[in-house]
């Protein structure tokens, strides 16, 4: 009988049954060692020694090999199949021509066709836990602007920073800029293949200092910041008026919610609102500015994502010295739902975007072609497509894109895209 009750207790503390195995492990990080300690009594154990090390902000991330010195690898290769060549498009004027877009630029907006390596990024990042410094290095060996054409800007980031407390974190070195949820979201955490089109209206990553403030529980967050406005990494700002101003006020009402003991299970509910200005951008060489708001929802198998951005900007001065007052502006709604959490996502976009309602090389929309196409045209895009999760660095991506292009002409131009992602 002794045997036997061994047995039983040892099988029921195998299921978790006994008394210890349900009061589980507490984690506490100092410097760079992780200790874990039996937590007995939830209610009455104390977590933190003080204030301050309640305030401090320990990175809990796993590492594969060191919080340090962490490699960055991302490979994304994708097959794409467009139908641009098999349709004609109609003109202001009536007149119908064959679209030949193998004369355009080999982006998302342009001609694709067969295999594309899209995105060969290495790199390090590390965190010194006990200082709270910590830097990240990038580039991508296939650079792309914002719109997938390619480039020749191949860093991507180069920042150092310090975040000890969970209130406060500074940063310097090129980075993107505080503005837009879908803009500062990393490439390898994309829900679809590729970023909203209304992305392309929003400064690409610069060379700056930025600061963000939070409260301790994580409700309120205020970002701003300082940036250069060049095209690229090795370019300098010839003046101040060439200054980026970027600010975020971002509230995330379901740490709110939690603070109040009132958070529904797995809920993730916040709202952003964005504002940027340069007096001289770098492209079109005049004064822009950007404004946007933006919403996350997140509960249980359902995560949606609503963003606006409008960007008013002044023409490139004429002859005599007038300008014209120019607006882009751009929506989008993603709806994810996680038909098998972690392994299977079905995914759905529907998104529109108008450029300006003019054109660079004039109002002929043939010189378009070969130039900057996507943000001369108005677009209403729907994207539908699967998910799959192979492995927690592997990941497999479908998406098929009904494009309707609209502005001076009009054509459907379906897209078909595979992709296969890893990330270490």
């Amino acid at each position: 009988m002794r045997r036997l009750g061994a047995i039983c207790v040892l099988f029921g503390v195998l299921l978790g049954l006994s008394p210890l195995a349900q009061a589980g492990l507490y984690e506490r990080i100092v410097g760079n060692e992780f200790t874990y300690f039996e937590l007995k009594d939830k209610e009455t154990a104390e977590p933190f020694e003080n204030v301050w090390e309640f305030l401090k902000n320990p990175d809990r991330k796993s590492h594969l090999l060191d919080p340090r010195i962490e490699p960055i690898v991302l490979l994304r290769t994708l097959f794409v199949s467009t139908f641009e060549d098999q349709t004609t498009y109609t003109t202001q004027e009536g007149d119908e021509l064959p679209l030949d877009s193998t004369s355009m630029d080999p982006s998302l907006f342009g001609h694709r066709q067969g295999w594309v390596l899209e995105n060969v990024e290495v790199g390090l990042q590390g965190r010194f836990n006990e200082t709270g410094l910590y830097y990240r290095v990038k580039f991508d060996l296939v650079p792309r602007e914002k719109d997938g054409s390619q480039s020749d800007d191949y860093l991507m980031d180069a920042y150092a920073g310090w975040n000890l407390f969970k209130f406060i974190d500074l940063r310097i070195g090129r980075m993107k800029i505080p503005f837009s949820q879908a803009n500062m979201r990393e490439t390898e955490d994309m829900y679809l293949i590729y970023n909203p089109t209304l992305n392309v209206l929003i400064p690409k990553r610069q060379s700056g200092a930025a600061v963000t403030l939070m409260d301790p529980w994580g409700i309120l967050k205020i970002q701003g910041g300082f940036f250069n406005s060049v095209s690229m990494a090795t370019e300098e700002i010839q003046s101040n008026d060439q200054l980026l101003k970027v600010g975020r006020l971002e509230l995330n009402i379901a740490n709110g919610l939690e603070a109040l003991d009132l958070r529904p299970w797995d809920l993730e509910l916040s709202a952003g609102v964005n504002i940027a200005q340069v007096e001289a951008n770098y492209d079109l060489r005049s004064e822009h500015r950007w404004m946007g708001v933006d919403a996350h929802f997140h509960l249980a198998l359902l995560t949606l994502e609503f963003e606006y951005v409008v960007k008013d900007f002044e023409s490139e001065p004429h002859e005599d010295g007038s300008q014209d007052s120019l607006q882009s502006w751009g929506w989008h709604v993603d709806a994810i739902l996680h038909a098998w959490p972690g392994v299977l996502d079905l995914v759905f976009r529907y998104e529109k975007m108008d450029g300006n309602d003019q054109y660079e090389n004039g109002n002929d929309p043939l010189t378009l072609f070969g130039t900057d196409e996507l943000v001369l045209q108005r677009k209403s895009w729907i994207t539908g497509g699967v998910r799959f999760h192979i492995t927690n660095q592997a990941r497999f991506d479908f998406n098929y894109i009904y494009r309707d292009e609209q502005e001076g002409f009009s054509f459907d131009n379906d897209v078909v895209m595979f992709l296969f992602q890893y990330e270490l």
